[in-house]
C-alpha cells in the first residue's frame, strides 16, 4: 500500500524530466525500459579466491541478460564472484521496478546467479546464498542514499541478522523434506536456483524454444516455492517487493517498488578444496506484467501519450472520474498517479497495477 503521507506534488517531479527531455506527441506505444538491470552502483567484494580472478571480478557482467547453462551445468561466462561473507554489488535499474500485483504470482524481480542440482534432484541444490536488498529512489537524486529494506527469504526475521544458519553452509542446500519433496524449504535468497539455457521451456536442459528471446524469457519468474524450475520460466530467484521488511524492526517496507538492489553474501563458511561459500551473481531482471486491457495512460483518449494526458487525468482526478483509476482498485489516491506514470512510460502493450 502506498503510504499515507506521500502527496501528489511529489510526483510531478518526474513527469515534469519526462516532459523536459523532449517527449512530446508519442506515439504509442512507448518504448519499454530496460528488463534488465542497466549501472552498477558498487561493488565490494569479501576476500575469496576468485575475487582476483579476471574472469569473475568484473561487476559488469551483473549487467543486461543472464546466460543460462542449465540445472545441472550452469554457465559460469557472465558472473561476478561477491567473494565471502559480506561481499556485495549494488545495481541500478533505468526505471523503478514497480510492485506490480499484475505480475506472475505477484512476483517483481528475479536475481540470477550459478545455482544448480549436482545430482539432477531438484531437491539438492548447490547453492550459495545472498541476500536481497532493495530500496526506492524517494529523493529522486539517482543515488542509493535511500532506506534499504531487507527481502526476508525463509529463514529471516527482525532484526535481521547474518550469517544465515549452518543449514546453507553447503556445498549442497538440502531440502528438509527430503528426496520426492514438492515444496521448497528455502527461498527468497539470491543463487539458489539454476538459470536455464535460453528457449529450454521445461528444464529439462534441451532447447524447446529456439526464438525464444532474453527479454521475456528471463522475466518470467520461476515459483519459489514450489521444487524445479517452472514451465515457461528462465529460473533464478523470484521475489515480491510486497515482501520486503524493515531489517530492524520487521514492519513492511510498503514500497511502491524499488530503483536499487544489494545483493551480499550471506553464508560464512568455508568448505575445504570448494573453498569459500560465495554469492555469484549474473542479471536482475524486472518481472514482465500479464496485465492487459486498453491504453490506461491515454486518458483524454486521442491515441498519442503526451504531457496532455496527465493533464486530463490530474482533471478526472479532481473531479472523481473512473478514468483517474489507473491501477484498478476503486479508490482514487497518489497511488493512482504512480500507475499513472508506470502507464505512461510503459506504453498501451503493457500497463502496469501499482497498489
Amino acid at each position: 500500500m502506498f503510504r499515507e503521507s506521500v502527496r501528489i506534488e511529489r510526483w510531478i517531479v518526474p513527469l515534469g524530466m519526462i516532459v523536459a527531455a523532449g517527449v512530446g506527441a508519442v506515439a504509442a506505444p512507448v518504448a519499454r525500459a530496460d528488463d534488465f538491470a542497466v549501472k552498477v552502483i558498487d561493488y565490494s567484494p569479501a576476500s575469496g579466491q576468485f575475487v582476483n580472478d579476471p574472469a569473475f571480478n568484473d561487476p559488469t557482467r551483473a549487467l543486461g541478460a543472464p546466460v543460462g547453462g542449465g540445472t545441472i551445468n550452469p554457465d559460469n561466462t557472465s558472473l561476478v564472484t561477491l567473494g565471502g561473507f559480506g561481499g556485495s554489488i549494488t545495481l541500478a535499474f533505468d526505471h523503478t521496478v514497480l510492485d506490480d500485483p499484475g505480475n506472475p504470482m505477484g512476483l517483481d524481480a528475479i536475481v540470477f546467479g550459478n545455482a544448480f542440482y549436482p545430482s539432477g534432484d531438484p531437491t539438492q541444490r548447490w547453492a550459495e546464498a545472498g541476500l536481497i536488498e532493495i530500496s526506492f529512489d524517494a529523493n529522486f537524486n539517482g543515488v542509493a542514499d535511500d532506506a534499504w529494506y531487507t527481502i526476508p527469504g525463509s529463514s529471516l526475521s527482525a532484526p535481521v541478522m547474518l550469517p544465515l544458519s549452518s543449514d546453507f553452509d553447503g556445498p549442497i542446500l538440502f531440502n528438509s523434506g527430503g528426496a520426492g519433496a514438492t515444496t521448497e524449504s528455502h527461498f527468497g535468497y539470491a543463487d539458489l536456483g539454476p538459470t536455464l539455457i535460453l528457449g529450454d521451456t521445461d528444464g529439462d536442459n534441451i532447447v524447446d524454444d529456439p526464438n525464444a528471446k532474453p527479454d521475456q524469457f528471463y522475466t518470467t519468474p520461476d515459483d519459489p516455492l514450489t521444487v524445479g524450475v517452472s514451465p515457461g520460466s528462465g529460473g533464478g530467484d523470484a521475489f515480491d517487493i510486497a515482501s520486503a521488511i524493515d531489517p530492524a524492526t520487521g514492519e513492511p517496507a510498503e514500497l511502491v517498488g524499488f530503483d536499487f538492489i544489494r545483493i551480499t553474501t550471506a553464508v560464512s563458511s568455508t568448505n575445504g578444496v570448494f573453498g569459500e561459500v560465495s554469492t555469484e551473481i549474473d542479471a536482475v531482471a524486472d518481472v514482465r506484467s500479464t496485465s492487459s486491457g486498453a491504453c490506461l495512460a491515454d486518458v483524454n483518449g486521442d491515441g498519442v501519450l503526451t504531457a496532455e494526458d496527465f493533464s486530463a487525468w490530474l482533471a478526472a482526478f479532481g473531479n472523481g472520474d473512473p478514468a483517474a483509476d489507473q491501477n484498478g482498485d476503486g479508490i482514487l489516491d497518489p497511488s493512482d498517479f504512480t500507475a499513472w506514470l508506470a502507464n505512461f512510460q510503459s506504453g498501451c502493450d503493457t500497463p502496469k497495477n501499482v497498489p
